[in-house]
C-alpha cells in the first residue's frame, strides 16, 4: 500500500513561473479583481516567489508557563522576482519609479444612438495596439446591416450583419470590435450610432532602448499595482496575486555573463490599500494588503 502524500488533483500541481504585470495604482485602486493585461507584463523572468509573513504574540500564563493563545500582531506580503529583459521600464521599477507614469490605455467612449427604436447591448472594445483617436459613425442600410466610417480614418468596410462581430483591421491589430448582436431593438435604414475611441499613450520608459535612469537620486518608492498571474500547467486555471498598492525595494545588481542572461532582482512589497490611507479605497477595507484569487 502506498504511503505518504499522493496527488489528489493533477490540475492543481504548480510548475513554472508567474507572469508579473505592473500598472498604475491610483488609476486601478477601485478594482478588487484583476484588471491588468498581458501587455502590462514586465517580460521574461528568472524566478518568482510569494512571501506572506506574520509575527505572532503568544500569551502564556501559570507556572510552569503554558501557552494560552496566539494572536497575529503584524502581517506583510511581498513578491520577489528577477527579470531577464533589461529595459528602461524594468530598471525604472527596480529603482522605485512608477514606470507607468504618462501611460494610458486605449479607451472607447459610449456611443450616441440616433434611432426611434434601436438599442444596444454590450460593449465596443479596443486594444492598445490598434486604437486611434477618432469618432466613428455606424450607419444602417437596412434593419440588419450597417457600415462604419471614421471622421479621420474614413470608411472601414461593410455592410456588416448585426449578428456578426465587426473588427476592422489596423495593420496587424484592429481599430475596435463591435461584438455580434451588439445592436438590439429595431434599427432602420438611415439610423446611426456614433462612438469615439482614444489611442493609447506610451510612457517615458516604454521604448526598450531609450531612456535615462538617474543614479544617486533615490527617493521613496512610488506606489504601483502588481498582479502576478500564475497559469497552471493545464493551461486553463489560474492563481492571481493582486497587490493594489505596492512599493518596490531592491538593491539593483546586474551580473552580465558570457552565456547566461542577467537576472535583476525586484521585490514588490504590498502596502495598505484600504480607505483609511491616502491613495486607498473602500473596496480593500477587508483585504488591505490585496488578495489571492483562483479561477
Amino acid at each position: 500500500m502506498r504511503s505518504g502524500p499522493v496527488t489528489k488533483d493533477t490540475s492543481t500541481v504548480a510548475l513554472g513561473l508567474a507572469q508579473i504585470r505592473v500598472g498604475n495604482s491610483a488609476a486601478n485602486i477601485a478594482s478588487n479583481s484583476p484588471v491588468l493585461s498581458k501587455d502590462d507584463s514586465i517580460g521574461a523572468l528568472a524566478n518568482t516567489k510569494f512571501g506572506g509573513s506574520t509575527d505572532w504574540f503568544r500569551l502564556e500564563s501559570g507556572f510552569p508557563m503554558l501557552e494560552d493563545m496566539v494572536l497575529p500582531i503584524r502581517e506583510s506580503a511581498n513578491l520577489e522576482c528577477a527579470f531577464k529583459e533589461l529595459t528602461p521600464y524594468n530598471l525604472a521599477l527596480a529603482y522605485g519609479l512608477d514606470a507607468t507614469e504618462g501611460r494610458s490605455n486605449a479607451s472607447v467612449t459610449p456611443g450616441t444612438i440616433t434611432s426611434t427604436s434601436g438599442t444596444t447591448s454590450g460593449t465596443v472594445t479596443t486594444s492598445n495596439a490598434g486604437a486611434v483617436t477618432d469618432s466613428f459613425t455606424v450607419t444602417f442600410s437596412s434593419a440588419t446591416e450597417y457600415t462604419v466610417s471614421g471622421a479621420t480614418t474614413g470608411a472601414l468596410g461593410g455592410p456588416t450583419d448585426i449578428t456578426q462581430p465587426f473588427s476592422p483591421a489596423n495593420g496587424s491589430s484592429t481599430y475596435f470590435t463591435i461584438p455580434a448582436n451588439f445592436f438590439t431593438g429595431t434599427w432602420a435604414n438611415g439610423d446611426t450610432y456614433t462612438f469615439s475611441t482614444t489611442a493609447a499613450v506610451t510612457g517615458s520608459y516604454d521604448d526598450p532602448h531609450t531612456g535615462t535612469i538617474k543614479l544617486g537620486a533615490r527617493v521613496a518608492p512610488k506606489s504601483v499595482r502588481m498582479e502576478a498571474v500564475y497559469t497552471y500547467p493545464n493551461g486553463v486555471n489560474h492563481m492571481t496575486i493582486v497587490f493594489p498598492r505596492a512599493q518596490v525595494s531592491a538593491n539593483t545588481e546586474m551580473e552580465l555573463q558570457a552565456e547566461d542572461a542577467a537576472a535583476v532582482p525586484l521585490n514588490f512589497e504590498s502596502k495598505r490599500a484600504d480607505s483609511e490611507v491616502a491613495g486607498g479605497n473602500a473596496v480593500w477595507d477587508d483585504a488591505p494588503l490585496g488578495v489571492i484569487l483562483f479561477d
